[in-house]
């Protein structure tokens, strides 16, 4: 894959570098010098996605998403919501789709950022959403996981759990997988929302807002408990666990026969993907909410105390590091030589 964040050639760009949340790209060497700084407003919670030589994003403080010019941080458009963003854009089909805390989900046009259409909800959203290029996926408050025409926002299906979805689903051969607060981790059917099967860990009540990663086969995830979990992507059956110190919130990223994951005991662990054994772990200055993003052989993440670390993939050793003054729950995306990362103090960062 050439670029993160715009999935595969031919595909979106997206949350977690892909439809699948694998979170692994490859391009020219990152040496860590700032490009450039842009400020927003309020707190960024929002994972910035790239496509097309603009970086798309959206703040808190504004309540607005973004089209920024990757080369230098440049305001193209904004278009301001009702309600703080704290998830990611998707990109696709020229529109820039994204959900607020004013219960609406959004569709932009990506060049102008224009109203295409918007869908309300019950409750705030704050799931990233994937698609499949017909339809759109993504949770909300509402306890509902919702399926819409990508053309023009018609509700095709809507599935109900038992606690808020803030978990954003990872779509893997025609079939969705999320978490929800009421625990479960669930695969339901892409095309028509028929729940396939659900899977819930040993120690509740336990909450499941960490997004899936899907390769092989394989399901990874975490939850409040404390919990790295590896599932048969088929049955939902569990096929290894790894219980950190504190909530797991952060995503997993994959590359080659590793898993990586943050947690809210500082630490950020990686594992054998096969069999779940911890092969280091990298300490970091305060707890990870960040979701890590593995670039070449480097692992970025950020952490509470406003550190963006660039860690050794083969080790887990630190390679680069730059800090913020202010928490970074944003996760780091690498594009083509070029890192983006969001901070609490309202900034975007761009480095080279």
């Amino acid at each position: 894959m050439a670029a993160a964040l715009s999935c595969s050639r031919g595909e979106e760009a997206c949350f977690r570098g892909g439809r699948t949340h694998t979170a692994r790209a490859y391009g020219p060497k990152i040496a860590g010098e700032l490009l450039w700084k842009k400020q927003l407003n309020g707190w960024i919670v929002s994972t910035p996605v790239v496509a097309e030589g603009r970086v798309y994003v959206g703040d808190t403080g504004l309540k607005s998403v973004y089209a920024l010019s990757a080369a230098d941080g440049k305001e193209l458009w904004r278009y301001e919501t009702e309600g703080p963003i704290v998830s990611s854009p998707l990109v696709v089909s020229g529109l820039v789709l994204i959900g607020s805390q004013d219960h609406a989900f959004y569709a932009l046009g990506a060049r102008d950022g224009a109203l295409k259409w918007r869908f309300e909800t019950g409750q705030t959203i704050n799931s990233s959403a994937v698609t499949d290029g017909r339809l759109v996926y993504f949770g909300s408050w509402d306890a509902k996981l919702y399926a819409l025409k990508v053309k023009d926002g018609t509700k095709v299906w809507e599935f109900a759990t038992g606690g808020m979805v803030t978990s954003s689903p990872a779509l893997y051969r025609g079939k969705l997988y999320f978490g929800s607060w009421d625990g479960n981790v669930y695969c339901v059917d892409a095309s028509n929302g028929k729940k396939l099967w659900s899977f819930k860990g040993p120690e509740q009540p336990a909450k499941v807002g960490s997004s899936p990663a899907v390769e092989a086969g394989r399901v990874y995830v975490g939850d409040t408990a404390g919990y790295l979990y590896c599932l048969d992507a088929e049955a939902g059956n569990e096929i290894w666990k790894y219980k950190t110190n504190f909530w797991v919130d952060s995503s997993p990223a994959l590359a080659g026969d590793r898993v990586v994951v943050g947690s809210a005991d500082r630490l950020l662990y990686c594992f054998d993907k096969a069999k779940g054994t911890l092969l280091w772990r990298f300490e970091g200055q305060g707890p990870i909410i960040s979701s890590p993003f593995i670039y070449n052989d480097v692992v970025y993440v950020g952490g509470e105390a406003g550190r963006l670390a660039g860690v050794s993939l083969a080790d887990g050793k630190k390679v680069w590091e730059f800090f913020t003054p202010a928490p970074i729950k944003s996760s780091p995306v690498a594009v083509d030589g070029r890192l983006y990362a969001c901070s609490y103090d309202s900034y975007v960062y761009a480095f080279k």
